[in-house]
Formats: structure tokens, sequence, C-alpha cells
């Protein structure tokens, strides 16, 4: 049973992303002793867990073998998808919904998205509105391809571990990329009928990890404003480290940070803190205005 307690500790201390806040040798004592009475590995796992959740970040989890085998992974709730908004004819309106699953789903996904910018682009549009609110997370590279006609091709972010090692985002020609790597893309993508448009980006606390990574591309990005609550706080990259056993250690690795390298790795906080119901009004408001600022 040490042997397993000395694994799991090694993987956390050696790739947690805030390792250095923690004092392993206590870290270690600690989860040896609530482990102390298990005569097999299945016995230790509660101890596991409980040692995981004190790292404090929210995100990491455990998935024990079996769970593993049988491919139940353990995720939230999958959350409804909230309807589109109906906007006014001189904006333009993009939601970003949660998406896992297969390459075939993610490219669909990524299809669809750009198929309905494509459709609402219109050349007297004064600027878009991206909606991540309930976007619960998933897979953060489809959405950046999605959703890159707005962005723009650029750096958009960095995922940053504990050895301050950045790794870049970009998105350029229908490819998400890191350093440089393709992570998602499409064949036909779209191209804006007007470059850098304005853009109002709509977060609310459901706005979680792969979504909070979104809304990290978007800040620091000229003409752009966010609207609406803070997101869910988990702006954070995951790596998946297996266990002798066959068990999963989902852990936190890295932090989101912004293309000016400002870092997150909590809530991220609205530009403008609303009410739901003030949100799109004001948003649209803003959108005009600064729409007339730029030209």
């Amino acid at each position: 049973m040490r042997n397993y307690v000395e694994e799991v500790v090694r993987i956390l201390q050696a790739n947690f992303m805030n390792r250095a806040a923690i004092s392993w040798v206590v870290f270690k004592q600690n989860l040896l002793a609530k482990a102390s009475g298990a005569e097999t590995i299945e016995q230790a796992y509660p101890a596991v867990v409980s040692a995981i959740v004190t790292l404090g970040d929210k995100h990491s989890m455990f998935a024990p073998a079996r769970l593993v085998q049988e491919s139940k992974l353990p995720t939230s709730k999958q959350p409804p998808l909230y309807p589109d908004e109906p906007v006014p004819g001189d904006i333009g309106y993009i939601r970003i919904p949660w998406v896992v699953g297969s390459h075939e789903k993610l490219d669909a996904y990524i299809a669809h998205v750009q198929a309905q910018i494509k459709e609402r682009d219109k050349p007297e549009l004064k600027g878009w509105l991206v909606d991540l609110r309930g976007n619960a997370g998933g897979n953060m590279w489809p959405m950046l391809v999605g959703i890159g006609p707005v962005l723009g091709e650029d750096t958009l972010g960095y995922s940053v571990d504990s050895n301050n090692t950045k790794t870049a985002w970009r998105y350029e020609k229908g490819k998400a990329l890191a350093d440089g790597d393709i992570e998602a893309e499409t064949a036909n993508y779209y191209t804006l009928k007007s470059a850098n448009p304005v853009v109002a980006v709509l977060t609310d606390t459901l706005t979680a990890s792969s979504g909070e990574a979104v809304a990290v591309a978007f800040k620091a990005r000229k003409h752009t404003r966010s609207f609406g609550a803070g997101t869910c706080g988990v702006s954070t990259g995951r790596s998946r480290f297996y266990l002798s056993d066959g068990s999963i250690i989902l852990l936190t690795t890295a932090v989101f940070a912004d293309r000016h390298l400002v870092r997150y790795g909590h809530s991220i906080a609205p530009d403008e803190p609303l009410k739901p119901a003030e949100v799109v009004p004001q948003a649209i408001r803003w959108i005009r205005e600064e729409y007339q600022a730029k030209k």
C-alpha cells in the first residue's frame, strides 16, 4: 500500500501546478496516515481522493480503475445547452457551447459554429456578441477554431506550467495551434466580411475550464469587452496520469494566461458585472458605441 501512496505523491509533487506551495513531507505523512488501515489498493482510494481535494484547486480529480475500464470517467453532470439570444440586425451573435467527444463530433461542432458565423455575417454588422454563458468546458481547441473568424488570427493566450514553461495558443487559417502543433482544424474555414470586429463576450458562473480558456483568449484583444458574471474559477489546464492499477489522476498542471501573459487560474471577472436581464442590452449598447468610436 505504501508503494501506491508513494506513486500518487510522486505524480502530484512533480506535476501539480501549485506544487511549490505544498509541504510534500507533511502531505505524504497525512496521506499515509489516512491510508494506514487499507489492506488493498481499492481501500486506499478514499485517502487518495481526500489528498487530491486537499490540493485545493477545484479541478483535479481521481478516477478509480473500475470506472476507467468501463469508460466512465467522472464528469460533472452535463449541463443543458442554452438557446441563442435574439439580437437586432446590426449585431452578430454566436454561442460557443461546451463540447466533448470523438473526432467526428468535434469536427461537426467546428463546422456548425463556423457555418452559423458565416450565415449571420453581414457587411453592415457593428460587432459580435460571443456568448460563453453555460459553457462548462470540454475541449478548448474546437472552440477556438469555431470562434476563430471572430477572434482573428493571432496568439490568443498561453498555458503556463509549474516550471513556468509557456505553451502558446494561436488561431490561423482554420487551425488552433499549441506551440505550432495543430490541435484542431477545419479545411473550409470562414473569414469575416469585416476583420477585427468589435466583440462583447458574455460569461456567467457556469463558464468553466475550456469555456474560461475562450474567455481568456478574448482578454487583451482590441475593441473587446466582457459582460455578465464572474466565471466558474477553474481557468486551468489538466493532464492525465495513469497509476499502476489502471486508475487515473486528472491533475491541474497549468494555469491559463492571456496574450499579455496575465495569469488567471481563478474566476475571471467581467469588465461589466451585470444582472442576467441586463447583459445582452448593455452589451449591444456598448458594441454600437465602440463601433462609432472605432470608425
